[in-house]
């Protein structure tokens, strides 16, 4: 017994120095580090979404503008697009459109036009993707949708659009936490 008695106070002695005042955090920290989990990476989107159906016989304006909020963590913007203009595959653009189009454009907060449409005609769906380069422009982008068109009510001769942008952003989850902060 005499024999394991100096180990044994030394091991006690090596535990008890580590545990005391601040020495004692860093093996504390690192144990509850190790029983929270691994951090994992997290995706998610923000989308806005602009869609009109022209449903009057008459020549229909429609304008917005939209802001969409890109933030430090934003990964990706991704543009979803389709027009519909009724008859365009017989007499496309037939007055340079003039009468019946579909205008967008997607500006940064520097004022720079990141994306932009201007059809008079049909455009099958589409996605276009703006990733950084380093980075996206952080603040707020403006979308502006300019449109005219025409439509027979409860049929299908109406002119429509759907535009979709999404900002893709990416953060770190840390355990026990299950959201991005």
């Amino acid at each position: 017994m005499k024999r394991h008695l100096l180990p044994m106070a030394l091991v006690l002695m090596l535990f008890m120095s580590t545990t005391a005042g601040c020495l004692g955090l860093i093996p504390a920290r690192e144990s509850l580090e190790a029983m929270r989990g691994e951090a994992k990476p997290s995706i998610t989107v923000e989308s806005m979404m602009l869609s009109h159906v022209f449903d009057s016989i008459e020549l229909e304006p429609y304008t917005n503008t939209s802001k969409l909020d890109v933030r430090a963590d934003a990964t990706q913007i991704v543009i979803y697009r389709k027009v519909s203009i009724t008859g365009s595959d017989t007499i496309a653009c037939f007055d340079n459109g003039l009468t019946r189009y579909v205008q967008a454009t997607l500006i940064d907060p520097a004022g720079n036009v990141q994306w932009e449409l201007n059809e008079c005609q049909d455009v099958q769906p589409a996605t276009v993707e703006i990733n950084p380069d380093p980075t996206l422009e952080i603040g707020d982008w403006t979308l502006t949708v300019e449109a005219r068109g025409v439509g027979v009510p409860g049929t299908a001769a109406q002119d429509q659009f759907t535009i979709t942008v999404s900002v893709q952003n990416t953060c770190i989850i840390y355990p026990p936490n299950n959201e991005c902060e």
